[in-house]
């Protein structure tokens, strides 16, 4: 079977998959788009393809490529990206299947990989949740650790290296910005944040758990949930809609806002949430956080504001209500709050448990592997691999002289079951 990798996370990763892909009997095909693609695919393990025209002749040249290398598979990092989004297109006009990996819904233990797209292209539907019993008990998953380092050191070489090569892929066009020094920039502003913020609001939180308080996970800004499956024009927009309507619910809770740990270095909302807070006089019930802890601020509290994070499946597993202001897969009856936001700081809907649970376990055989894109490769890939084979995406070699030697033993993924508790004002 011939598989194409277009671009995948930052990192070695795509490598690394080919690798496995190789060994268990696939033709491997690989497009780079620039140089920071072609560090990371060396050409060992796949047969490299350069695009360097622009991005109107993309679809022609992946029909192309399709069609004289018999392409049955089509893999990609992030489905919203406008080559990948392209890709889409071209593989349903050709029948050939479309998957994307994204990272975990189920974060921090987990990637995602889905066929046909992610977040709101997610496959996932309320009827097939609702009706799927777990055949096998799930193993506990692995816990993998901060990869932080991993992710600035690939961040670095791959920008850097496309600066190098600029020249050959003058049209390419990123779905970010594509400046090394920016990016530099933003990674070491936010390891100084991270260490700033660890020590400057080290005692916010217990004030916080003592009473009352709504929690709004902020999302990465340029992230294609934002772009491509919301309502709002950035996460300014989304912030003076919450709180506005935070303020005319006349709730006496607290209200805290939770900056995402990879926006760290990007961006930073202190000055924009503390001019609306203060023209709505809301400055004393309004907190914005950084790096406290996530699970701790989701079991204690009243309930949860988001536009489509997957902070909301962490939220369904602690029991929080959750309230879901743009297009989500997990936006279902008996898991988010179907009433408008205004009722919901007076009367948050409680999830249903049973739901949740049956939710996760769906979600964990239907695309969540265990593993991570900037570390545990061996562990990833073997669970990678063994999640294709078992949902029938590739079949195993019955040779045992030419059966992958990367091929893992049955092996599966599972998430440990934990106390619930919710608090409602």
């Amino acid at each position: 079977m011939a598989v194409l990798l277009l671009q995948g996370p930052l990192g070695p990763f795509f490598e690394k998959f080919a690798a496995y892909l190789q060994d268990a009997g696939e033709i491997v095909h690989k497009v780079n788009f620039n140089g920071g693609d072609e560090f990371y695919n060396t050409g060992r393990y796949s047969q490299q393809h350069r695009f360097a025209d622009t991005l109107e002749q993309w679809p022609a040249f992946l029909s192309d490529l399709i069609d004289s290398q018999h392409i049955e598979q089509v893999f990609v990092y992030g489905d919203c990206r406008q080559y990948h989004a392209s890709a889409k297109a071209v593989c349903q006009t050709k029948n050939v299947r479309y998957f994307a990996f994204e990272e975990g819904y189920l974060r921090p233990n987990f990637i995602t990989l889905e066929e046909g797209g992610v977040n709101g292209h997610s496959p996932v539907n309320p009827a097939a949740v609702r009706g799927y019993r777990p055949i096998h008990k799930l193993p506990d998953e692995v816990e993998l650790g901060s990869n932080f380092v991993n992710r600035f050191k690939f961040a670095s070489v791959y920008y850097n290296s496309a600066v190098t090569k600029r020249w050959v892929y003058r049209h390419y066009q990123h779905h970010r910005s594509f400046s090394p020094v920016y990016e530099a920039f933003c990674w070491l502003r936010s390891g100084f944040r991270k260490t700033k913020y660890k020590w400057t609001q080290r005692d916010l939180l217990d004030p916080i758990l003592d009473q009352p308080f709504f929690l709004v996970p902020l999302q990465v800004h340029n992230d294609a949930q934002i772009l491509h499956h919301s309502p709002y024009e950035s996460i300014e927009h989304f912030i003076e809609e919450v709180l506005t309507s935070f303020k005319n619910s006349g709730s006496e809770a607290k209200l805290v806002l939770k900056h995402h740990p990879m926006d760290r270095g990007h961006t930073h909302y202190g000055s924009f949430i503390h001019r609306i807070a203060r023209r709505l006089n809301l400055l004393e019930r309004v907190v914005y956080l950084h790096d406290n802890h996530l699970p701790t601020l989701l079991k204690h509290c009243c309930g949860v504001v988001t536009i489509n994070s997957t902070t909301a499946l962490q939220a369904f597993y602690h029991g929080a209500p959750v309230k879901v202001l743009g297009d989500a897969f997990f936006d279902m009856d008996g898991l988010t709050d179907q009433n408008p936001l205004s009722e919901f700081w007076h009367c948050p809907q409680f999830i249903d448990m049973n739901l949740a649970d049956r939710f996760r376990a769906y979600l964990i055989a239907h695309g969540q592997i265990n593993g991570s894109y900037y570390c545990h490769w061996d562990l990833t890939l073997n669970n990678l691999m063994t999640y294709l084979y078992e949902s029938g995406v590739f079949v195993r070699l019955e040779d045992p002289l030419t059966a992958s030697t990367h091929a893992p033993a049955n092996s599966s993924l599972t998430a440990a079951q934990a106390a619930r508790h919710s608090r409602v004002a």
